[in-house]
């Protein structure tokens, strides 16, 4: 297409130099010669305006082509000049931003990834103590010669793994469903109280075993828009640690106050403590801290009771000494 174009514009300088030649007055040759070298000058010069020009582009698609080359890559290379307030730097400031968009959609799908691989590990390791001992203590019972005694303490080791299982399972399920946002919460504007007296009486038994006495007295009613269910297995949750992990005898107590902006929830037990560096992690999945390795439990408790109230842009704050331990639970006042 080009060619043809070069092609006509040679054809008319050609015409328009014939005519002048021709319709000159007197056979001016002078004006012949000018005319035809003004005009040789316009070629020249648009030759080269020409050669420039695709010089210049094939420059442009080098350096676009590079740009292209620094997403496939993830660099995050300025090929134009930013300085510049062109709309090839406005192009360049868009891939720059895609390139950041793309790298972190690849870290959280690297994230996801490495979480998904730390759940099937943990969820492996957890499973595997109960199924050893339920098949071991069953093949045990296959003996004839077992006497009454054994047969009764193996059957009574089969039936804590069972339980252990289907409360490993059970909260796994709870977990994944919050993890996936398969459950959604639904908050309604309800007694805070409500959830706190619902979450002793489910602790109640396990404090009775122990002597402990929980002291709460409920305000006057302190109503905020939240998940009933879902935060008194929250606070349960805590409850629950507290009461396992405080001697016999000792007392756990629980208040409540209302704030401008949030309701806070003060749980106080006489624990054993939790060391200042290990407060950070006791809210990860699965983790057991140090002075409490010989308890029963598993480590999902107090994961469960932080999803829950992170869900319902609420916080947890904790604070401790070798006298016992405070989890104060924050919930938006909506």
């Amino acid at each position: 297409m080009d060619k043809i174009f070069d092609f006509i514009l040679i054809i008319i300088c050609i015409i328009f130099n014939a005519l002048i030649f021709i319709l000159s007055k007197d056979y001016n040759i002078k004006i012949t010669i000018i005319t035809f070298i003004f005009t040789i000058a316009i070629l020249v010069l648009f030759y080269l305006k020409k050669r420039n020009f695709t010089r210049y582009m094939n420059d442009i698609l080098v350096k676009l082509s590079d740009m292209l080359s620094t997403i496939s890559d993830m660099r995050e290379e300025e090929v134009f000049s930013m300085i510049d307030d062109s709309m090839f730097s406005k192009l360049q400031h868009q891939t720059l931003k895609l390139i950041n968009i793309l790298k972190a959609q690849n870290k959280k799908m690297e994230d996801e990834k490495n979480e998904i691989k730390s759940l099937i590990s943990d969820i492996a390791h957890q499973l595997k103590t109960p199924l050893t001992n339920m098949k071991m203590y069953s093949e045990f019972l296959q003996d004839d010669d077992l006497s009454e005694e054994d047969r009764k303490e193996f059957n009574k080791v089969i039936l804590l793994s069972l339980n252990k299982l289907c409360f490993l399972v059970e909260n796994m399920i709870k977990m994944s469903r919050l993890e996936s946002s398969v459950i959604n919460l639904h908050k309604i504007k309800c007694d805070i109280n409500e959830s706190i007296l619902d979450a002793i009486t489910s602790v109640y038994k396990k404090a009775k075993n122990k002597n402990i006495n929980i002291e709460f007295k409920a305000e006057n009613k302190i109503e905020i828009k939240y998940d009933k269910k879902w935060t008194t297995e929250a606070i349960f949750n805590i409850v629950e640690n507290a009461v396992k992990y405080s001697p016999n005898n000792s007392k756990i107590s629980i208040n409540i106050e209302k704030y401008e902006m949030f309701a806070r929830i003060d749980i106080k037990d006489s624990g054993v403590g939790i060391p200042e560096e290990e407060i950070p992690k006791i809210f990860r999945r699965f983790y057991r801290g140090i002075n409490v390795l010989n308890e029963e439990g598993i480590g999902i408790g107090l994961y469960l009771s932080r999803e829950i109230i992170t869900k319902q842009n609420g916080y947890i704050k904790v604070s401790s000494s070798q006298k016992g331990s405070i989890f104060s639970i924050f919930l938006p006042n909506e």
